[in-house]
């Protein structure tokens, strides 16, 4: 299983941005099923759908994103205890290195056992309980 970070999403789906081409690569990959099934979530989701919003200024684009999202894989909801486990991740960190959607990202991959996040973000780079896709 991977699960797909908003770096890799709007990469892919913005073609001037720095990564597109390895976004692609990726993201062929990942249709080919070379990591299994493929995840994201509701704040992903939003982030995703705004990013390309702010970045394009088309609201045609972010909802055509939102679409392909919500329709190529499974989108996780951020509940309770992922909420307050990303928050104490958040609030614990030594220094601001991640957004607190990182963190709820973290709090899933770690809950639902997720081998694999496919991202750009190097912040996100190198914990020891998934593979960092890149």
């Amino acid at each position: 299983m991977i699960f797909l970070d908003t770096s890799v999403l709007v990469a892919y789906i913005v073609n001037k941005d720095s990564n597109h081409e390895k976004a692609v690569r990726l993201i062929d990959d990942i249709i080919a099923g070379k990591y299994g099934s493929t995840v994201t979530s509701d704040y992903v989701f939003d982030e995703t759908v705004t990013v390309v919003l702010v970045r394009t200024k088309s609201l045609e684009s972010a909802i055509t994103s939102g679409q392909l999202i919500k329709e190529s894989m499974d989108i996780l909801s951020v509940n309770d205890i992922v909420f307050e486990n990303a928050w104490k991740l958040f609030k614990n960190q030594e220094s601001a290195r991640f957004s607190f959607t990182d963190c709820t990202i973290l709090a899933l991959i770690s809950a639902n056992h997720i081998e694999n996040l496919a991202t750009f973000d190097k912040e996100l780079g190198g914990a020891n309980f998934y593979q960092t896709i890149r």
